[in-house]
């Protein structure tokens, strides 16, 4: 086995073994990581930089995006989705117009969801409607309606 081979069995291994709560926790870590990244290389006039960290953090909220659970249409959701679709719509335009403004506040905004994530659903795991006792009595999370439902996210308080 190649060393290439040998680092992708590792990474497979090490992200199959996470759970989906942590994951989505990871896209958030490295979507800040990347904004700050693209921001530097705005700011350095490094168009290099900026356009293959903007790219990253481009899949990495769309991927987000399509970690909602598609049945869940609440408000929360509908929210959630207009955040993401106007992030995915916003942040292509920074590579022509270098607007560090457009990063600033899509940063901000994904700080606010990772802290709410981190908040509501990492320190609070299994105590509340996001965990469901399966029939044989044990629990389990109910990933997809906890990312999406009105039980972690109000809308109206998000970014007051």
């Amino acid at each position: 086995m190649s060393a290439a081979q040998n680092m992708n069995v590792y990474l497979n291994n090490h992200y199959e073994g996470m759970t989906p709560e942590k994951l989505i926790h990871m896209l958030y870590q490295g979507a800040l990581k990347h904004l700050g990244f693209a921001r530097q290389g705005l700011i350095e006039k490094d168009p290099k930089k900026r356009g293959e960290h903007l790219g990253k953090v481009i899949s990495i909220i769309s991927e987000l995006n399509t970690s909602i659970n598609p049945e869940v249409n609440d408000e929360s959701t509908q929210f959630l989705r207009g955040l993401y679709a106007s992030m995915l719509a916003e942040l292509p335009k920074v590579s022509i117009t270098n607007d560090v403004k457009t990063i600033d506040i899509t940063c901000s905004y994904l700080k606010k969801l990772n802290e709410i994530w981190e908040n509501e659903v990492l320190n609070n795991k299994g105590k509340k409607a996001g965990v469901k006792a399966n029939n044989s009595g044990a629990s389990q999370p109910t990933y997809g309606n906890r990312y999406s439902s009105g039980n972690v996210i109000d809308p109206k308080s998000i970014f007051a």
